[in-house]
């Protein structure tokens, strides 16, 4: 667990019961309107409780997730199937992670955290995008079917990309727009450069 400020030590039930009134406000309402005094009053406890352990409420919508309050985006698994199943799967379960109305605005909520909050942002990304991220480039550059040469990290980021836009634009993210999703980045790390060219002329 870490703390988003020093203070007094948390008592355990305020923290969880904060932590939790966070999250079951965030299944209803979006993170605009997502309040520290709105949480205090679910939670039971004072509004001051609050202030002395955290910051903000993007702080607290950061702990909730590295806790494991707010659920994240499962990570592909590293194995030796077959590079497009692997990313389809992970895609998929994304998409089956937010499809619901409460996914969808805890999802944005995590964005909404990291976009007002340069310390919650860097926590985020510390603990969660940027694992993430490297984990996705890792498992590319891994793959023997993609060149090599290929810049891995910007079809990770590609890839993330595309869902974080989907998810902020409120899109439907169906699984035929993930499949070309998945064709496009995959074709550029297929062919070789001279391949490239060939084709854009």
């Amino acid at each position: 667990m870490t703390q988003s400020r020093r203070g007094p030590k948390r008592n355990e039930a305020s923290r969880r019961a904060i932590l939790e009134a966070t999250r079951d406000i965030l299944r209803t309402d979006s993170y605009d309107r997502l309040s520290l005094d709105g949480i205090a009053r679910r939670a039971g406890v004072g509004k001051q409780t609050i202030y002395r352990w955290w910051s903000s409420k993007a702080a607290v919508v950061v702990d909730a997730v590295l806790d494991g309050f707010i659920p994240t985006p499962p990570m592909p698994e590293p194995t030796g199937a077959d590079i497009a199943e692997a990313l389809r799967d992970w895609l998929l379960a994304f998409r089956e992670q937010i499809a619901s109305p409460a996914g969808r605005t805890l999802s944005q909520a995590l964005t909404g955290a990291a976009a007002v909050d340069d310390t919650a942002a860097t926590r985020l990304y510390t603990h969660f995008t940027g694992p993430l991220r490297d984990h996705l480039r890792e498992r590319l550059a891994a793959d023997t079917e993609l060149r090599p040469d290929a810049n891995h990290l910007a079809a990770a980021d590609a890839l993330i990309g595309a869902l974080i836009f989907l998810t902020l634009s409120r899109q439907p993210i169906d699984p035929d727009h993930l499949d070309g999703l998945l064709d496009v980045v995959l074709r550029g790390l297929r062919h070789t450069p001279t391949e490239q060219i060939r084709t854009e002329r």
